[in-house]
C-alpha cells in the first residue's frame, strides 16, 4: 500500500512538470487568430459595412490600487504608459489638465426581471453635472444587442422628437473568462430632452421618442427600474495607433453611492469613422496593444473576475455574466449545434466558444485576485509547488496528518489539485511576526511564506478552492472555502460549488487512515450579498458566538472517504464509486478512526486556516 502511495505521489510530481510550462500570472491562454479575421470571416463584406470601428475595454480592480481616486487614476494611468512605452507603443497626454474629473450619473431602466435586456435592449439615462449641479437636458441611450450582429444592426433605433440624436454601431473588445479577446457588435441611438419629458419612466414614456419599443411585448405603463451608478470619469490622452486619428482613453470609476467607494475602475480607447474591412493594421494594432500592454503588464491589476464581464461595466453592475450562448459570430464551421430558435435573446454577439458547463457546478474559472511577490521568478513565471498532485479516480491524490494543511483547487477543465502548504524557495520567515493585510490579521513569530494556491495552477484561472485541515480533537479531516485568489473576490462562489467540490475531492483523494470531517462555506470568503443573505440562516455558526467572529455554515457533515484502492482501473474490482451528497453519506465500511462527530465549539476555528498563503 505504501509502494501505490508513492507511486501516486510521484505521478503528481510528474503532471506537474507537465504543467510547469511558463503561463501569465493572470491569463493562461493566447490567442490562436486575430479576433478581427475571425469576425470578418463569420460576417464578409458588407454585412458589417454600418460598424463604423471598435471600443476596447479593460476592468480594473478598486482593491489594486489607491483608495484615494484621484491618486488611483494617476497611478493607473502612469502604468499605463509605462507598459505602453516598454512593448513600443505610443500614448500621448493632453497638455491641459490630463487627469481632472468629470462627473456624471448613469442610470439603467427595465423591468424587474430584466425583460428587456432578455430582449436585447438597454435604456440609459446620462446626466451631467457642472459645477456641482445637473444639467437640464439628459443624454438619453437606447442600445440593441442581439444574438446575430446582423440582426443587431437592421434594429431601427429611430428616434422621434429629440434633440441632438445620433445611432452608431461599433464593435465592443474586451477579454473573456478564458483570458482571450472576444467581441460583439452593438448599434445605439443616444438623443437630448429635458428630464421632466419622459414623465414617470415608463416604457411608454420612453417610447414617445422612440416608437418601436412599445412593440417589445410589453404594456406601455410598465413600470421600469432604476439601477444607478455615480461615474468620475477622466480623459487624459490617447493610444496611437496605425491608419486612424489618435484613439482617445476614457478611464472611469464607478460607485454606487455619491461620493462612495468604487466597485470598478475601468481603461477603454477607439476609433471610429472608418471602413471595417479596410483597417486591418488598425485592428491588429488595437488588439495587439491589449494583448501586450494590459493583458501581459497589467494583468495584476486587472479584477478577479474581469473576464466573466467581458471589460462590461453594465454587465458587472447588473450582474450579467456573459451568457452561455455566446458564438453568434464564430465561424460557422465551428458553430456545432444550431442555438434554439425558441431561446431567449442573449446580449452579445461573441465570436468565441459557450461558456464552460463547468461554470455552474464549480464556478467561472478566474485569474487570481493577486500574486504575492515572492510567488513569481524574475521573469513572471509563477512557481509551482513541487509536491502537487492533481487527482483522478485513477492517480487519486494521497494526504497525510503529518503534511497538513493542504490546499485545493478546481481547475479550468473540472480537475482537483491538492498542494501542501510547503516552505517557498523565494519566501522569508518573520521572527517577530507580521501583519497581514489581506485579512487584517496579525501572523505569530516564526511565520513563514508558503506556498499557496496559485503555485497548484502557475497563476492560470482557477474555479472555487479553498482548504484542507487536520482536526486533531475529532481526529478528522476538515474542508472549507478559504482562498484569498480563487474564491473570495468571485461574487460567484455558492455553498452548492462548495458541496461539489467537497464530493468530488472524497471521491479523488486518499485520506489515509482519517475520516472526512465536516465541510465549512466561511462567509468571509463569499460576496457581501451572499453574506448578508446567508447571516439570516438559523444555521449559521460562529468560532465565537459572544462576538459572531467568523461565521460559517456546515454543508457537509463527516462521513468516510469514497475512495476506495480496490475500485481502481488498475485492480480487478471496478464498480463505480458512489458519489456523496450534502445530507447523506456512503454506506461502506468505517475506517479504523471513528467517524467525525458534531464540531465542538471551542474548536470551531479548526474551519480555516491562520497560514499567511
Amino acid at each position: 500500500m505504501e509502494l501505490k502511495r508513492l507511486f501516486r505521489v510521484l505521478m503528481g510530481v510528474a503532471v506537474a512538470a507537465v504543467l510547469a510550462a511558463p503561463v501569465s500570472p493572470i491569463f493562461a491562454k493566447e490567442a490562436s487568430k486575430a479576433l478581427y479575421t475571425t469576425t470578418i470571416e463569420q460576417y464578409p463584406s458588407p454585412k458589417l459595412a454600418d460598424v463604423e470601428g471598435r471600443e476596447y475595454k479593460i476592468l480594473f480592480d478598486p482593491a489594486k490600487v489607491s483608495p484615494d481616486m484621484a491618486t488611483a487614476f494617476k497611478d493607473l494611468w502612469g502604468k499605463v504608459r509605462s507598459a505602453a512605452a516598454k512593448q513600443g507603443f505610443t500614448v500621448t497626454e493632453k497638455e491641459k489638465s490630463p487627469l481632472a474629473i468629470e462627473f456624471s450619473t448613469k442610470e439603467y431602466f427595465d423591468t424587474k426581471d430584466q425583460a428587456l435586456w432578455s430582449k436585447g435592449y438597454l435604456i440609459r439615462i446620462t446626466t451631467r453635472y457642472k459645477d456641482g449641479k445637473p444639467a437640464e437636458a439628459v443624454a438619453v441611450t437606447v442600445k440593441s444587442i442581439l444574438e446575430d450582429a446582423e440582426k443587431t444592426l437592421k434594429v431601427p433605433l429611430k428616434v422621434v422628437g429629440g434633440d441632438k440624436a445620433k445611432t452608431e454601431a461599433e464593435e465592443n473588445v474586451g477579454f473573456g473568462p478564458d483570458g482571450m479577446l472576444r467581441g460583439y457588435v452593438e448599434k445605439g441611438s443616444t438623443f437630448s430632452v429635458p428630464r421632466a419629458a419622459l414623465g414617470k419612466f415608463t416604457l411608454g414614456d420612453f417610447a414617445r421618442f422612440m416608437p418601436e419599443l412599445a412593440a417589445v411585448g410589453l404594456p406601455a405603463g410598465t413600470t421600469l427600474e432604476t439601477t444607478r451608478a455615480y461615474s468620475y470619469r477622466i480623459r487624459p490622452g490617447a493610444v496611437v495607433l496605425p491608419g486612424t486619428e489618435p484613439c482617445g482613453v476614457s478611464m472611469e470609476a464607478w460607485s454606487r453611492t455619491e461620493g462612495g467607494p468604487p466597485f470598478l475602475y475601468d481603461f477603454s480607447f477607439g476609433y471610429s469613422d472608418l471602413d471595417f474591412y479596410a483597417v486591418a493594421e488598425t485592428h491588429t494594432a488595437g488588439e495587439q496593444f491589449m494583448e501586450k500592454v494590459l493583458k501581459s503588464e497589467l494583468a495584476s491589476l486587472t479584477s478577479a473576475d474581469s473576464g466573466k464581464w467581458g471589460g462590461s461595466k453594465v454587465r458587472q453592475m447588473m450582474n450579467r455574466p456573459i451568457p452561455v450562448a455566446a458564438a453568434a459570430a464564430a465561424p460557422k464551421a465551428a458553430a456545432g449545434k444550431a442555438a434554439d430558435p425558441k431561446a431567449p435573446v442573449v446580449f452579445i454577439t461573441s465570436p468565441t466558444p459557450p461558456v464552460d458547463p463547468l461554470d455552474a457546478k464549480y464556478g467561472v474559472a478566474s485569474p487570481p485576485a493577486y500574486i504575492k511577490h515572492y510567488e513569481a521568478d524574475k521573469t513572471g513565471k509563477v512557481l509551482l509547488n513541487p509536491y502537487l498532485q492533481v487527482a483522478s479516480k485513477d492517480f487519486p491524490a494521497v494526504i497525510d496528518a503529518k503534511n497538513a494543511p493542504y490546499n485545493w483547487v478546481i481547475d479550468s477543465v473540472g480537475n482537483v489539485t491538492i498542494i501542501p502548504e510547503a516552505a517557498h524557495p523565494y519566501g522569508r520567515t518573520y521572527p517577530k511576526g507580521f501583519f497581514r493585510p489581506e485579512d487584517q490579521s496579525q501572523r505569530k513569530p516564526g511565520t513563514r511564506e508558503n506556498y499557496g494556491h496559485v503555485s497548484s495552477l502557475g497563476g492560470a484561472p482557477g474555479r472555487i478552492s479553498g482548504e484542507i485541515l487536520y482536526d486533531k480533537d475529532t481526529n478528522t479531516w476538515v474542508l472549507n472555502n478559504k482562498s484569498g485568489r480563487y474564491t473570495k473576490h468571485n461574487v460567484d462562489r455558492t455553498p452548492e460549488q462548495l458541496v461539489n467540490a467537497a464530493t468530488l475531492i472524497r471521491e479523488v483523494v486518499d485520506p489515509g487512515k482519517t475520516p472526512w470531517g465536516q465541510v465549512a462555506f466561511l462567509l468571509e470568503y463569499c460576496s457581501e450579498e451572499m453574506k448578508t443573505a446567508l447571516l439570516k440562516s438559523p444555521q449559521i455558526q460562529y468560532d465565537d458566538p459572544a462576538t459572531k467572529a467568523r461565521p460559517h455554515l456546515i454543508v457537509m457533515e463527516g462521513g468516510v472517504s469514497t475512495f476506495k484502492p480496490e475500485t481502481m482501473p488498475k485492480v480487478a474490482v471496478t464498480a463505480p464509486v458512489a458519489p456523496v451528497t450534502a445530507a447523506t453519506a456512503p454506506a461502506v465500511p468505517q475506517p479504523a478512526a471513528a467517524p467525525a462527530g458534531p464540531a465542538k465549539p471551542k474548536k470551531a476555528k479548526a474551519a480555516q486556516n491562520d497560514d499567511p498563503s
